[in-house]
């Protein structure tokens, strides 16, 4: 009896370390696209910017292993609800269509306003788009939001970079896209032309997102965010990409300004 007591014992243990291991193994791919700079790009050969910043802390001495992957965009949304080689996206705004087949963090991450590019000041609003040609990255929410108009004649292209290196071609006549993002490509490439419009289309709220399901990762993501934010990391993150963070909180709603909490 003390024998078959003792390989149940030894049975369970190794069973449980055999649990704790493949637990630890369990690399999270997170997809990022190498032209979206500050959010993400190459830098020295290796992953950078300000989502590898955010997640790296969040990763360090975890269970999960942290595998920052180089994808396009579009191939990485497929991917991630097929919950196939994808396990982690950032940047994503949350529309009803995209919470069907993948599940969000709580809160957004970062706040951003999507804007018209181009090298006319006539080009500032919506309806100015009508009858233009217009630069987007495929299956970006900006890419949805200019088919509400079949007068706009839309222009997908795999980033941003390729998006604005057309408008400064005079390829199109505008480009639709995160105001962070451009204007970083803008400077960096010296596309002294392009101009932006003084209002935003809308704001983007940016959501980590995760397959469907996925409630253990998904709730180790949440409160990473939330330790960051607590211990002041986040902020020290911000600053380094984009100054100081002026987002507050609304009184009562306890979101970011300009959160549709409903009010």
């Amino acid at each position: 009896m003390k024998m078959k007591s003792f390989l149940l014992i030894l049975i369970t243990v190794l069973l449980l370390i055999t649990t704790t291991l493949s637990a630890k193994a369990r690399g999270i791919v997170f997809a990022f696209d190498k032209d979206h700079a500050p959010f993400s790009f190459i830098e020295n050969g290796k992953p950078a910017g300000f989502d590898i910043d955010l997640l790296n802390p969040i990763f360090e001495g975890s269970k999960f292993g942290f595998v920052p992957t180089e994808f396009k965009w579009s191939d990485a949304l497929v991917s991630l609800r097929k919950g196939a080689k994808v396990d982690l996206m950032s940047q994503i705004d949350k529309t009803p269509e995209r919470e069907k087949i993948y599940d969000f963090s709580d809160e957004p991450y970062l706040i951003d306003e999507i804007r018209i590019f181009s090298k006319d000041k006539t080009i500032s609003t919506f309806d100015d788009l009508v009858g233009k040609k217009v630069a987007v990255q495929k299956g970006s929410y900006y890419e949805e939001i200019l088919k509400e108009n079949e007068q706009i004649t839309i222009v997908p292209t795999e980033s941003e970079i390729d998006a604005l290196d057309a408008l400064d071609n005079n390829i199109v006549d505008a480009f639709v896209g995160p105001t962070s993002v451009a204007k970083y490509i803008i400077k960096k490439n010296g596309y002294e032309d392009i101009i932006s419009a003084d209002e935003p289309l809308e704001i983007s709220y940016m959501y980590f997102a995760v397959d469907k399901g996925d409630k253990v990762l998904l709730e180790f993501i949440n409160e990473g965010i939330q330790h960051l934010k607590d211990n002041g990391i986040y902020d020290e993150i911000h600053k380094k990409w984009f100054g100081k963070n002026e987002q507050k909180e609304e009184p009562g709603c306890g979101k970011p300004c300009n959160h549709p909490c409903g009010k």
